[in-house]
């Protein structure tokens, strides 16, 4: 069953930009775990401090891996750096949203 995951991350004024380099080494790193089948960023056009996360999973284990893998646990953490204001993250089994973040 296909898991997808959608969300936003809302950084502080400026740290948009700053950020761009972790996200971007975040999702190739996790775009080689297996059941990803989809891992994105990307940047509000009319905030570029608003990033739009976007995953697509192929089984609710494949996503609980990646939960529990330890450079998602690193990005997690380099990402208080860029002092997030906001984080919403949910997904969808196809019948329910659950909230991850």
């Amino acid at each position: 069953m296909t898991i997808l995951v959608m969300g936003t991350i809302k950084l502080a004024a400026g740290e948009g930009a700053k950020a761009a380099g972790l996200l971007a080494d975040h999702a190739r790193k996790v775009l080689t775990e297996e059941g990803c089948d989809e891992y994105s960023f990307a940047f509000d056009a009319a905030d570029p401090d608003l990033i739009r996360v976007a995953e697509r999973w192929a089984s609710v284990e494949a996503l609980a891996a990646h939960g529990a893998a330890d450079h998602q646990k690193a990005f997690g953490r380099a990402l208080r750096d860029h002092s997030p204001q906001a984080m919403a993250v949910d997904a969808w089994d196809g019948a329910h949203w659950r909230k991850l973040v």
